[in-house]
């Protein structure tokens, strides 16, 4: 599915630059970006491609997680984001 209507971007495009995250170094959407070679245009994408990003680290995640999952944290975060903005519209 294209997310960045701007550069063409599809949602496998983002997630395939988590491949090369650093362990305890969580890719922002602007990281994902560079990783592609481009940043954002308009920026009306950056919300949706956090929680693309937050969603495909939860699918590979592990399920021993503890109560302090630093991945549940980030998935909350983004999914409080997203609220926001779309109490703001």
């Amino acid at each position: 599915m294209i997310v960045c209507s701007c550069r063409v971007l599809t949602d496998e495009d983002f997630t395939s630059t988590l491949a090369t995250e650093q362990p305890g170094c969580p890719r922002s959407a602007a990281d994902a970006y560079r990783c592609l070679g481009c940043g954002p245009e308009c920026g009306r994408c950056l919300i949706t491609v956090r929680q693309i990003l937050a969603d495909a680290r939860a699918a590979a995640r592990c399920h021993d997680c503890t109560e302090d999952c630093a991945l549940r944290d980030m998935v909350e975060a983004a999914n409080a984001d997203e609220i926001l903005l779309d109490a703001a519209e």
